[in-house]
């Protein structure tokens, strides 16, 4: 168990990347924001669909219909503000980011996960939130 907690800690932190290079390079100054906004929002959707697809799997158990439900509703949320509010999508995608965690600390949706992966949930949400969240306040409107 060991070793895989060091590799779903090395891919989450990996997984930063995406987030973390593109924020730092708008509030550099670097150039070509809306690329860098553009590819770290795509990721950030990706992400999204990621977590709230997983939560079927995990719902399926106790078949819990309420998180499913909500799992739908972030899904079509982002997809909606992706396509339809790509001005605002780094915003919405920080704050999505940061109702995903919300509901899985506050739910019984992660029960079984030990405490050591809910921190790493964590930080890792802080993070990506925070550099979309820089990317939203960083490039040009």
């Amino acid at each position: 168990m060991a070793n895989s907690t060091r590799v779903i800690g090395a891919l989450g932190y990996a997984g930063l990347i995406p987030f973390v290079v593109p924020a730092l390079l708008v509030l550099g100054g670097v150039g070509q924001a809306g690329i860098w906004q553009s590819l770290a929002g795509a990721y950030a959707f990706g992400i999204i669909a990621f977590l709230t697809g997983s939560w079927w799997g995990l719902a399926l158990a106790p078949a819990t219909r309420s998180v499913l439900l909500l799992s739908n509703i972030y899904f079509l949320l982002a997809l909606f503000c992706y396509l339809f509010a790509a001005r605002f999508w780094p915003l919405a995608a920080a704050l999505l980011l940061l109702a995903i965690h919300v509901t899985e600390q506050h739910s019984d949706l992660l029960p079984a996960f030990a405490r050591d992966y809910r921190k790493l949930r964590g930080i890792l949400t802080l993070v990506a939130g925070g550099s979309m969240l820089a990317l939203y306040l960083g490039a040009p409107g």
